[in-house]
């Protein structure tokens, strides 16, 4: 396998499985876990990983921006996915904190 095809196909298949989550609705298990829900109890790295997972699902590039001012977007963007997706239509009730 020659070098520039063993970068190139990695890449390509972390696009396809973040397109894949970005065009994913939130379904009711993920609605009621973290990040979108406190923990009871100290944080696990499933719990971390499932986080990022979900801010890099809404455009979060941690290996690009290094903590930067964009994660304060991407929490936005995914706290409107948790209200498209997981509070009743109409619903007042605030969105649980992202921050961390």
């Amino acid at each position: 396998m020659t070098p520039r095809l063993k970068l190139a196909l990695p890449i390509a298949l972390m696009m396809a499985r973040a397109g894949a989550i970005a065009a994913n609705r939130l379904t009711p298990q993920e609605c009621h876990s973290y990040p979108f829900q406190p923990t009871h109890g100290a944080l696990t790295q499933d719990d971390l990983a499932r986080e990022l997972a979900e801010l890099e699902s809404v455009g979060y590039r941690p290996s690009l921006d290094n903590y930067s001012f964009d994660i304060s977007d991407a929490r936005a963007r995914l706290n409107a996915e948790y209200a498209r997706d997981c509070l009743p239509k109409g619903s007042t009730a605030s969105l649980p904190s992202t921050s961390g």
